[in-house]
């Protein structure tokens, strides 16, 4: 090996202990007297391992999930949009633009400034509710939640409803009006053929008074 790859393998394993080092006193925040952190110590048991610990922790969090609708709600936020709970990572200024293109971008977004400022003075404008109404809504939840359920049945309830009353609408309209429609038929051609039986008699009982 030469020298030069002698210098970059001692480098590379110098940094790899410091993020060690700096990783164990993340962990523990404990040091030796000569400023070393110290490692983490040796869990009691398996349920003291941070795998366990984290089990736990997703099943106490989808508990508090279940019981508190604000926290299922962040969740499903922080689910849906990432990107509003990790910081954005401070960005250089690009050295090949110049500075009266930087000044351009900067000023092209000079008129969202005052409106920002507005919004948010607003914001500390409005009032901060009073922590008996927040409790009484709070203590409201479980009603709300039950009328939620209750107007998920009848909701349900109305669909079946409508299904069965297309269902006799639909016989109504094959017996009540096909069928009757269908009778009347019947009788108006039976009433023809008796219109013709009787035409024809009356037409030879003429013509037998005519011979006589």
């Amino acid at each position: 090996m030469s020298h030069g790859s002698e210098e970059v393998a001692s480098a590379t394993i110098e940094l790899l202990e410091a993020r060690l080092a700096r990783l164990s006193y993340l962990l523990t925040g404990n040091t030796d007297w000569t400023g070393t952190p110290s490692g983490p110590q040796k869990p009691a048991s398996l349920d003291d391992t941070v795998s366990r610990r984290l089990i736990r922790l997703e099943r106490e969090l989808e508990k508090l999930s279940r019981a508190v609708p604000a926290v299922r709600d962040l969740i499903q936020l922080h689910d849906r949009f990432p990107d509003l709970f990790n910081p954005t990572p401070p960005r250089d200024i690009p050295e090949h633009l110049s500075p009266r293109t930087l000044a351009s971008i900067v000023l092209s977004y000079a008129t969202a400034f005052p409106e920002t400022a507005s919004r948010l003075t607003s914001l500390n404008d409005l009032p901060i509710p009073d922590a008996t109404t927040s409790a009484s809504l709070i203590a409201m939840q479980p009603r709300l939640d039950r009328m939620a359920q209750t107007q998920e049945e009848q909701a349900a309830t109305l669909s079946e409803l409508r299904v069965r009353t297309a269902r006799v609408l639909q016989r109504w309209y094959e017996v009540g009006v096909m069928g009757s429609g269908e009778c009347w038929a019947e009788w108006e051609g039976r009433l023809e053929g008796l219109e013709r039986e009787v035409r024809r008699r009356e037409v030879i009982r003429e013509k037998r008074e005519n011979e006589i």
